[in-house]
């Protein structure tokens, strides 16, 4: 008998409850920490059956969530998708600045008086792509067309003007490009995009992480140039611990960095439990931890 007692007693471990509250509040002091006090000295029958319930129900949820994490991308893929990015014609888009130039060649006058004329224009893109230029009653469309391609539109128009016009169009400045951060991170918004920008310079950008991160599983989104979408999965913690090369992004790209499974699970028990439930859940709170 004072075996066994002395075995079950043993079993007993007595936590301080000021000490739990320091662990609890270390690891999870963005939850509801209200609830934890709550829960330990619920004494209703009924009460007591439901927080149990729910309590499994947000284990659930956590080991749900936790075990999934993205799995490797092909990161030589990547590298050659950048790369052939950067090696295409570039193409016109809103905001970018070009000079137009049009000369139409004439023999020379009477005298020696040469007959040229010339017309020199600085155009922006528009929002719809499309260019305003003197001389040309309606507006050209140059949007996603390349620099050469632009050429030969502009070329077109002017033929009605210029006999054989001579048209040189040069990319003055390039219109501002980004990459989009939202999810836990500090300033969800756009970022502005540099040839080589990856995505933990992109995270750094928009803030870091916070910590209701997901760091295994963080989601890019890139539309292709046929307007079809394509989702990448990339795991930061291997990428911070050298396990895996990080991702180069590209213009236009949209990074989304999601909850965790912990933070899941508080956000379940702020929209499950204490918002539905007919009384309040009350109790200390843990306070915070520095």
């Amino acid at each position: 008998m004072g075996g066994s007692a002395a075995v079950a007693n043993r079993s007993k471990i007595h936590v301080p409850a000021a000490g739990f509250q320091n662990v609890v509040a270390r690891r999870v002091r963005w939850l509801p920490v209200r609830l934890v006090p709550t829960f330990l000295a619920v004494t209703s029958p009924t009460r007591h059956a439901f927080v149990r319930i729910a309590t499994l129900l947000v284990l659930a949820l956590v080991c749900l969530a936790a075990c999934s994490s993205a799995p490797p991308f092909d990161a030589k893929a990547m590298a050659l998708e950048w790369h052939a990015f950067m090696q295409r014609d570039y193409v016109l888009r809103s905001g970018d600045h070009l000079e137009v130039r049009v000369r139409e060649l004439k023999a020379l006058g009477a005298g020696g008086a040469s007959g040229d004329r010339e017309l020199v224009q600085d155009v922006v893109v528009s929002p719809t792509g499309w260019i305003d230029l003197r001389e040309v009653p309606t507006p050209i469309q140059v949007g996603g067309h390349t620099v050469s391609s632009a050429r030969t539109l502009i070329e077109e128009a002017y033929k009605t003007k210029f006999g054989a016009p001579n048209v040189g169009v040069a990319l003055t400045e390039a219109g501002a490009q980004s990459v989009y951060v939202c999810g836990e991170v500090g300033r969800s918004g756009p970022v502005p995009y540099q040839p080589g920008l990856t995505m933990t310079q992109a995270i750094a950008s928009a803030g870091s992480f916070q910590i209701t991160v997901k760091y295994a599983d963080v989601r890019i989104l890139r539309i292709n140039p046929d307007g079809t979408q394509r989702t990448f999965r990339v795991n930061m913690e291997a990428v911070f611990h050298d396990e895996s090369p990080d991702f180069l992004l590209l213009p236009g790209d949209v990074v989304y960095c999601q909850t965790s499974g912990i933070a899941d699970a508080g956000n379940w028990v702020e929209l499950w439990i204490r918002r539905l439930l007919p009384f309040s859940l009350g109790g200390p709170a843990l306070g915070s931890v520095n």
